[in-house]
């Protein structure tokens, strides 16, 4: 069997959309237009996750490959992580609890 050719994503964001975080399908859908408005929808690969576990601090996003935590996420949040950490590799550290 031969197995699919793809690039390899420079990132993978995962959102919780889960209940406890307040079901934030918008502000997945925002990051996801983000991601495409800044062409890095060939690098930045971006998925929903129905909990991450850790729903006091929600909206939270996980990104791999660094392992990076963001929480109490926002469309403003959200611009930022998009410009430092997918465009520029620097992670947000003040909008992060793990993996910076």
């Amino acid at each position: 069997m031969n197995k699919p050719v793809i690039a390899p994503y420079k990132h993978h964001a995962i959102m919780c959309v889960g209940k406890s975080c307040g079901e934030n399908m918008p502000l997945l859908k925002s990051l996801k237009a983000k991601v495409k408005e800044a062409g890095l929808d060939n690098d930045i690969r971006v998925n929903r996750a129905g909990c991450l576990g850790v729903c006091e601090q929600g909206p939270i996003m996980v990104v791999h490959p660094e392992g990076v935590w963001y929480y109490a996420l926002t469309e403003e949040k959200l611009d930022r992580i998009v410009e430092e950490h997918f465009k520029q590799g620097e992670p947000v550290k003040e909008f992060s609890f793990h993996g910076v």
